[in-house]
């Protein structure tokens, strides 16, 4: 497809965008179906996707869905410059990556991810064919994870920006950040390292090897759905690490009021990461502790509960590692036998 979202203008946006979401995630799909033109009206329409109902979709000013029970919402910036660039980020990978970080959240609340809506604002010169195969990617997460795209909005930009909101259906046990006692286990699903490193080796212009490999886990990350899913009815409390591990920790610790305790040296370092660490000049562990955007789940489990909440774990093909625990005292995180500072992400330092 030629051309940019300038010289389309809205009206064949939207158009487009509504014939991308009803012919599916697919990058050929999407090529061949870029000419599809929806109902403006959306009257009829209707689609199951993942468990959702979407009544109405793209072309009323509100979606219409059906859910369930009790309903999470969250929702995520996604800004270029930010977040990404353009010039080391395929469209589709950032497509991808826009809706994850959502699914991420809802796997931290134990919950099924369900509906989204999607907000963009775009540059006039931005090419359509950029915003083809953003979406998907979107859209191929969404099918991975079990969302419906039900809807969003258009708006020019400087850059491009993403919104997104998503809706999810909560477990029957809430879980938050606020239930963590004092012998509570600290555990942590996955690896940790490789985003970080992989952002420092795009910024580099590093290619190959244990290179790609951290840069395709900076650039796709696999939010744990179905382990958050299985941890929730054995949590005290979980998170999902969008920002550094220490500093998911320290969210925790203040939203329970405990104190706790990490072992930097029980926090698995990713292979690329501790392949990379020696020739990028920085410490392993210092960055498994520090790495922002690996959207692992860090979490709080009762001591009774360590065997059943491994056990879920693993049949969700995500072993748990123990990192820690939390005890009496100030609310705060203590890095055993660490020296030195420990940071992470911050959108406004």
């Amino acid at each position: 497809m030629t051309g940019t979202v300038g010289h389309a203008g809205e009206s064949r946006l939207i158009d487009l965008i509504g014939g991308w979401i009803a012919a599916g995630a697919s990058r050929a799909t999407l090529r061949r179906v870029s000419a599809f033109r929806v109902r403006r009206n959306g009257r009829g329409a209707s689609e199951h996707h993942g468990g959702t109902v979407v009544l109405r979709g793209p072309g009323d000013d509100c979606a219409t869905v059906r859910t369930t029970g009790r309903t999470l919402l969250t929702t995520d910036a996604f800004i270029e410059d930010v977040h990404f660039r353009t010039r080391w980020t395929p469209a589709w990978m950032a497509g991808w990556k826009a809706l994850a970080v959502n699914v991420s959240d809802i796997a931290a609340a134990g919950g099924v991810p369900r509906a989204a809506l999607v907000s963009l604002e775009l540059p006039r010169a931005l090419p359509v064919a950029w915003l083809r195969d953003f979406y998907a990617g979107l859209l191929a997460c969404g099918r991975r994870f079990g969302v419906a795209v039900a809807g969003g909005n258009l708006a020019r930009g400087t850059r491009v920006a993403c919104h997104v909101a998503l809706t999810g259906e909560a477990p029957v046990r809430r879980v938050g950040r606020d239930g963590i006692r004092p012998g509570d286990l600290l555990a942590v699903s996955g690896s940790f390292g490789a985003s970080a490193a992989g952002l420092e080796c795009l910024r580099r212009g590093w290619h190959g090897g244990a290179v790609a490999d951290a840069i395709w886990r900076h650039r796709v990350p696999v939010p744990r759905s179905a382990a958050g899913r299985a941890l929730a009815p054995f949590v005290s409390a979980m998170i999902d690490v969008s920002d550094g591990l220490v500093h998911e920790a320290g969210l925790l610790a203040a939203g329970s009021g405990v104190a706790l305790v990490l072992v930097p040296g029980a926090v698995p370092v990713h292979p690329a990461a501790r392949s990379l660490a020696p020739r990028l000049g920085w410490d392993p562990v210092r960055l498994a502790l520090e790495s922002g955007e690996e959207y692992e789940l860090l979490a709080a489990i009762p001591r009774a509960r360590w065997a059943a909440a491994s056990r879920a774990a693993a049949r969700a093909l995500l072993p748990l590692t123990a990192v820690g625990e939390a005890g009496p005292g100030r609310p705060g995180v203590r890095l055993a036998g660490w020296h030195g500072q420990v940071g992470g992400f911050d959108h406004f330092a």
